[in-house]
């Protein structure tokens, strides 16, 4: 420890605050410091080892679900593990219900069927941008059109025509809870007060309505079918639902930011002999660059992990262990140029899976999904108009597992100007603003 963390107390509250409100500035800090292997100890809960090292990225997220178990970690997000009703209310239980949960989302994410999330985009986002003001927010008005799109996805249009217009203003809180401070906050008796908490209460009431009202949908018995009880039945519609908005609703937002605040991305799209392919290396180097900070395991028995340098280290059970991706996403010896905004880095890497998405029983199952989805949105938001930032893109507050903007996204949208006349119209003052 050093500085203000190794006076007793103050160094308590101020890792207590950086967790809370920095956890990836803290980490990589602690990292550049002390090098490959670093514990963070969280006063009055847990300590938490990160190993940044491609090995130690593999070894975190490879351990089998008796050794390395995410129950703990599920448990920490209050819908999910503490608001929501389910049959049981230990992390055995819902890591349980989560890893189901996962093989449920790998069914509706087969490479075939996730092929159709392309046909659906261009009829829901054109009903979006009909409401939408020629000045607009995007971080307010973009999530809307990405939860419709992967809700009729998952639950398809029969279920989503009934409920999707109440689901995407509960969902959208829901989603923002991923935040340390807001799931601290959840902790206390002022969990009452927080509008997370209170669309929990309302998703619970819709969708046992929904499974009471239309139990045949495909939705509902593929959950039924994947052995789910009837107790789990709602618990799992929003555990679906909740991964299906989440991460697409925060990187296609991001993707998007980051093509218009570069003209050299915006030509090199509108020159591609392959819109959708550039566009989906975007998508690809947006979540390189903004991956969720932590990859995180709750250890049920002690590890023992050898560093590069062939030092061992002992790590306890009861413990978290981690992988920090933000900075081996950052690591030069893998991305050249690793904090450049490079697309075409992806060229020769036909899936960037493990890098980006994770692996071993917990590893993200939508990759292909998430790519198609979200350059699909963002090539159809670029054709046929013009889309210009009206201000300097806001600083990322990165909160763990999402980034948000520090402030709105204002931009300009006028229908009937495609990318070329974009170019085209690239001058010294958009230059200014957008960078």
């Amino acid at each position: 420890m050093e500085g203000a963390d190794a006076i007793p107390m103050l160094g308590y509250a101020t890792r207590l605050r950086d967790f809370a409100t920095r956890p990836v500035e803290m980490i990589d800090r602690a990292s550049r410091r002390h090098g490959e292997v670093v514990t963070i100890r969280i006063p009055g809960r847990y300590d938490l080892t990160y190993l940044n090292h491609p090995d130690g990225y593999h070894t975190v997220l490879s351990l089998p679900t008796d050794h390395g178990s995410v129950g703990p970690v599920l448990g920490l997000v209050p819908t999910v593990g503490f608001w929501f009703p389910r049959n049981g209310r230990d992390p055995d239980s819902l890591q349980a219900l989560g890893i189901v949960g996962k093989r449920i989302l790998a069914g509706f994410l087969a490479p075939d069927r996730a092929a159709t999330v392309s046909t659906m985009i261009p009829p829901i986002l054109d009903a979006h941008l009909r409401g939408w003001p020629e000045v607009t927010d995007l971080a307010t008005h973009l999530y809307p059109a990405v939860y419709e799109i992967a809700g009729r996805y998952f639950t398809g249009d029969r279920f989503w025509d009934r409920y999707g217009a109440r689901l995407v203003p509960l969902l959208r809180p829901i989603a923002e809870e991923i935040d340390v401070p807001r799931a601290a906050l959840a902790a206390t008796p002022l969990y009452r007060f927080m509008p997370e908490y209170h669309a929990t209460g309302k998703l619970d009431a819709l969708l046992t309505r929904a499974l009471r009202d239309m139990p045949d949908v495909p939705f509902i018995q593929e959950i039924r079918a994947a052995g789910v009880g009837d107790a789990d039945l709602t618990w799992m519609m929003m555990y679906v639902l909740w991964n299906a908005v989440t991460y697409p609703g925060s990187y296609t937002l991001w993707t998007l930011v980051d093509i218009l605040a570069d003209p050299r991305i915006r030509r090199a799209i509108a020159e591609s002999p392959d819109r959708e392919e550039y566009l989906g290396w975007c998508a690809w180097e947006t979540i390189r660059l903004n991956p969720v900070s932590a990859l995180i395991r709750w250890l049920q028995k002690p590890l023992t992990y050898t560093a590069s340098d062939g030092t061992r280290y002992y790590i306890p059970e009861n413990t978290i262990v981690g992988a920090f991706p933000y900075l081996l996403n950052r690591d030069p010896h893998r991305w050249p140029e690793p904090d450049r905004y490079l697309p075409e880095r992806f060229r020769d890497i036909p899936s960037p899976r493990t890098a980006l998405f994770g692996t071993g029983p917990f590893g993200c199952v939508a990759g292909e999904f998430s790519r198609r989805l979200i350059a699909g949105v963002c090539g159809h938001l670029l054709d046929d108009r013009s889309v210009e930032l009206m201000a300097p893109v806001p600083a990322k507050v990165c909160r763990v597992h999402l980034t948000y903007p520090s402030t709105p996204i204002w931009a300009r949208i006028v229908n009937g100007a495609g990318d070329a006349d974009y170019v085209a119209r690239g001058t010294s003052e958009h230059l200014r603003r957008s960078t």
